[in-house]
């Protein structure tokens, strides 16, 4: 009797030293991950690939994001931590931050998503290969060891159970996006996670994903074990326990929810919609009928001043660009009726949050009718003129039919009330060349960034003659590529050019750096963010992104117009509409971050 309950008590013993130093271990290589992902992103920025099978651009901005996780305490549960947080507040959060765990290391909100996945993978591989190892040496002897090693892995997946990933979650890492951008050869246009995902799949995804962050994380002492083979059936039996019952346990915590919200996402975050549509209907219906009726007649658009002080002038009024990105699929997917309607409807609820500009990218969905909706509610249009970064800008034939159809564009919508800018072309020179710092260009490519780069400056002043009433602008990535312009100019002469607008598109935090030095770029003229948004970011951190990113744009508004949110919409033609869109054709699938622009726009 004595012998079974002192083996009771040692197993006991085992299991809750294991769990404890399961715990300490991951906290300290939690720790360690979230340094060696910010050492690994700053190294790597040095050596972007210069292959012409990665884009340089955004490759480093998903680089530069991984830099950005940032530690915000540990948080120990219960009164302790209490005291804890009470007497050193520098390095213990609340201990409400723990949850349900007994001590938690707390990342500092807006920390990009993938960063803190790879943190996290490497402390679960390390406590889970630790745990296997213990878990073999124990088998034979049948000692305690066994058990300790059972209680470390096992308290390593329930902590991934307590932090589910989603869908949704994994593709605000930005693989899509990355998939597009990064790879464009490799991913189908238009394609997001969730677009091969069968609704009937959505209870079971919680399950897969938590299986595959346990496989992932026993990989590499698998293939240690392997390496130095001992890997036996015990150890694979072991591991595949713990994956199953989890993905069990997964499974069984979410069904319910992810069966209650069957929209593309197939997440929890979703199923809010309704409440925020009725909310937001009510707050649009306020907002609306309080707004003064549009002036009819031409606009008339000016950017007014010089050498960076400049203002942006709409019908003889200062206005600041509060925009919207709407990269729609109506006119392929809807009658020309319902397109109307949704236009209508769209175009109400952009003016109740707040919204007084509106941009796309696809020509064949900004018509009259779209100029029309908007003006009905006082939002202006800032038109895009598609442009085809594989055309040969060299060829006087292709240079001058693109002259003329763009001047033929320009004279079919320059009347319109709702025409604010014209948009030449969107991230055409990333498409060419790569930026200066990568390295060398391609002759070839080289070269027809050049003849673009002066075909463009040559066409904006010809659409400047024919329409002094409409600045112009042109859509860049990032900062990387304003040279070629700024020396396009300087070959076409005609001094500074106030009415020519530059635009950058931006989804990290080097925003600030853009807007900041824009004074420095060399090209005297205004700025606009024409797109933004808090990139990487978990969507319950998206709100702070945009506010952080609202106060960056606002920081400088000498030179800084204002800037546009990407997107309205997630139906787009590409997967990372499916990541930033805000609505589902006008249904709110992330109303906080709406309720955060409609205060961001409403108080500028």
């Amino acid at each position: 009797m004595m012998c079974t309950v002192r083996r009771a008590a040692i197993g006991l013993a085992a299991l809750l030293g294991g769990s404890a130093v399961g715990v300490a271990v991951r906290l300290a290589l939690f720790a360690l991950g979230c340094l060696t992902v910010r050492l690994l992103s700053v190294l790597s920025l040095a050596v972007v690939p210069t292959s012409g099978a990665l884009d340089p651009v955004y490759t480093h901005a998903l680089l530069r994001s991984l830099a950005d996780i940032q530690l915000q305490g540990l948080a120990i549960a219960g009164p302790p931590g209490d005291w804890l947080h009470a007497t050193w507040p520098n390095l213990f959060t609340e201990s409400a931050l723990a949850h349900w765990a007994p001590a938690r290391l707390v990342i500092q909100p807006g920390s990009p998503v993938l960063a803190r996945w790879s943190a996290a993978a490497i402390a679960h591989a390390g406590v889970l290969g630790a745990g296997l190892m213990l878990v073999r040496a124990g088998w034979r002897r049948r000692s305690s060891v066994m058990l300790a090693g059972l209680a470390m892995q096992s308290q390593v997946a329930l902590g991934i159970l307590g932090a589910q990933p989603s869908v949704r979650e994994l593709e605000a890492t930005g693989v899509s996006f990355a998939a597009s951008a990064i790879l464009p050869w490799l991913a189908l246009r238009g394609h997001a996670l969730s677009d091969a995902i069968d609704p009937a799949w959505y209870p079971l995804m919680p399950a897969l994903l938590v299986a595959l962050a346990l496989c992932l994380a026993y990989t590499p002492v698998a293939v240690l074990l392997c390496l130095r083979r001992r890997l036996g059936r015990m150890a694979v039996g072991t591991a595949l326990a713990v994956i199953v019952a989890s993905a069990a346990c997964a499974g069984a915590m979410r069904q319910d929810v992810a069966a209650a919200s069957p929209g593309p996402a197939g997440v929890a975050e979703i199923s809010a919609a309704p409440r925020l549509t009725e909310a937001f209907d009510r707050w649009f219906d306020e907002q609306s009928s309080a707004m003064p009726p549009p002036v009819a007649g031409p606009s008339r658009v000016q950017i007014v001043g010089t050498a960076y002080h400049y203002t942006y002038v709409v019908n003889g009024q200062p206005e600041v660009i509060k925009g919207m990105g709407l990269n729609t699929q109506y006119s392929q997917q809807l009658t020309p009726p319902e397109r109307a309607a949704q236009l209508d409807s769209d175009m109400q609820a952009l003016q109740a949050l707040g919204v007084n500009t509106v941009l796309g990218w696809d020509p064949a969905e900004f018509d009259g009718v779209l100029l029309d909706a908007a003006q009905k509610y006082g939002i202006g249009v800032v038109m895009p003129f598609d442009l085809d970064p594989e055309a040969d800008y060299a060829d006087p034939g292709v240079r001058q039919q693109l002259h003329d159809e763009v001047l033929a564009w320009v004279a079919r919508y320059r009347a319109y009330p709702a025409m604010r800018m014209w948009g030449l072309g969107n991230e055409v020179l990333h498409k060419i060349v790569h930026p200066a710092w990568v390295g060398p260009q391609d002759p070839q490519r080289e070269r027809n960034a050049e003849a673009f780069s002066d075909w463009l400056v040559e066409t904006a002043d010809a659409i400047h003659a024919a329409d002094p009433d409409h600045p112009v602008t042109y859509r860049s990535a990032e900062d990387a590529f304003v040279d070629w312009v700024a020396a396009a100019m300087q070959r076409r002469g005609g001094g500074p050019r106030s009415w020519f607008v530059w635009g950058t598109n931006c989804y990290q935090d080097y925003l600030a750096h853009i807007v900041d030095h824009w004074s420095e770029s060399g090209l005297q003229s205004a700025l606009w963010v024409s797109e933004f948004a808090p990139g990487g970011l978990a969507v319950p951190d998206r709100p702070a992104g945009f506010s952080a990113m609202w106060a960056a744009i606002r920081h400088d508004p000498d030179w800084v117009l204002g800037g546009a949110v990407y997107a309205w919409t997630r139906n787009g033609p590409e997967g990372v509409d499916r990541n930033f869109g805000l609505t589902d054709d006008g249904v709110p699938v992330d109303g906080r971050s709406l309720e955060m622009l409609s205060a961001l726009f409403h108080t500028e």
